[in-house]
């Protein structure tokens, strides 16, 4: 995974919630914007040497890598081969193929991307 584009500002807010500073001040002097609850979870986690540098990961949309190499190769063929393909063929096929369940929005492309690059077909290196 690659690390938060805010990690100063993130870094900011948790040093100055560490040097007493109420959650409102430290969110005003990072310039996040960001909900209480946010800013008391990133504090916990930064005090967690184990947690920590989930802190400062981009890891919100964090379910581990879901599909294999072999599976990945046979959804961009399918998608190259057929772009006006249903979702729900597509999310059928991933079940009944490779017993990989996802939601018909994970397997919609993102505006702006090919059909043929599906969403979910992420490289190992992007889940690190």
């Amino acid at each position: 995974m690659k690390d938060h584009p805010e990690r100063r500002r993130r870094l900011q807010l948790i040093e100055a919630m560490f040097a007493g500073h109420s959650w409102q001040s430290a969110v005003a002097q990072s310039q996040l914007h960001v909900s209480r609850a946010t800013a008391y979870r990133l504090r916990q986690l930064a005090r967690d040497e184990e947690k920590a540098e989930r802190a400062f990961l981009d890891d919100r949309h964090g379910h581990p890598y879901k599909l294999t190499e072999p599976v990945q190769v046979w959804l961009s063929e399918l998608c190259t081969d057929h772009p006006q393909i249903p979702s729900r063929q597509v999310q059928s096929e991933l079940q009944s193929r490779f017993n990989v369940a996802v939601s018909v929005r994970e397997t919609q492309p993102d505006p702006g991307q090919v059909r043929g690059e599906p969403s979910l077909a992420r490289t190992e290196s992007d889940v690190r």
